[in-house]
């Protein structure tokens, strides 16, 4: 039986890909409005300049900041990157958390957990400021047990250290935590390394995901319905 839930954020509670690619087309408009340059220009300065940013800092949390893909994009157009970066920055989380949404069925579940009293908890890989930023924007802010970033934990998924610091904070056994997320490698198979309980989110091609761990036993759901009803029978008295 499990006592508490921890949530990866970007994916696994809202859709982030679809999100990401609009706000990124959306300083886009920006950037060719103030500066003239191109779709294919903008969008190649910036597929380098998050590459170079990843090369250079590895894996951090740092290494997924907004902030220096633009700074970079900017540089690489040869232009002077105080001149739009912080901009570009504001315009793409602007319209990034304006247009946020839980996935159907999420809200239902997460009251439905602290109904049994269930504690909650999200772990996720980037930067603590716009993690928070997200999860108030999706309306979470009396859901979350506790929160444990990459920044935070020094380490990213799926790193046993950023698990382990989960669980100090719940203060609760990970065979009695279940772990949610999007990630095969890093959230599923990284919680069940550090001893937790994991199911493996993966809306798009259920069949296929299924196919894919079958001799590994993982469970898998494509949508939050799969997932209260799977949970559910991990919860004493069910939910």
């Amino acid at each position: 039986m499990i006592k508490a839930v921890i949530f990866d954020l970007d994916d696994t509670l809202y859709d982030y890909k679809a999100l990401e690619r609009a706000a990124f087309e959306c300083v886009g408009g920006l950037v060719r409005e103030r500066l003239g340059v191109s779709v294919e220009q903008y969008e190649e300065a910036f597929m380098r300049a998050r590459q170079a940013t990843k090369d250079m800092l590895g894996e951090t949390a740092t290494s997924h900041s907004r902030m220096l893909y633009f700074q970079k994009t900017l540089e690489y157009l040869d232009i002077r990157p105080l001149y739009l970066a912080l901009e570009m920055y504001e315009t793409y989380w602007g319209f990034f958390l304006d247009n946020m949404l839980l996935y159907p069925g999420a809200r239902e579940l997460l009251e439905a957990l602290h109904e049994k009293y269930i504690r909650v908890g999200v772990c996720t890989d980037l930067l603590a400021h716009i993690q928070h930023r997200k999860l108030r924007r999706l309306g979470m802010m009396d859901d979350v047990d506790c929160m444990v970033t990459s920044e935070e934990a020094g380490v990213e998924k799926p790193s046993p250290g950023i698990f382990q610091l989960c669980l100090e904070k719940l203060r609760i056994p990970a065979e009695e935590v279940c772990f949610i997320g999007d990630n095969l490698e890093r959230d599923v198979k990284g919680a069940m390394a550090a001893g937790l309980q994991a199911v493996w989110f993966h809306p798009e091609r259920k069949d296929c995901a299924q196919e894919e761990t079958a001799q590994d036993d993982i469970d898998v759901v494509s949508n939050y319905e799969e997932l209260y009803q799977l949970l559910a029978g991990r919860i004493e008295g069910g939910l």
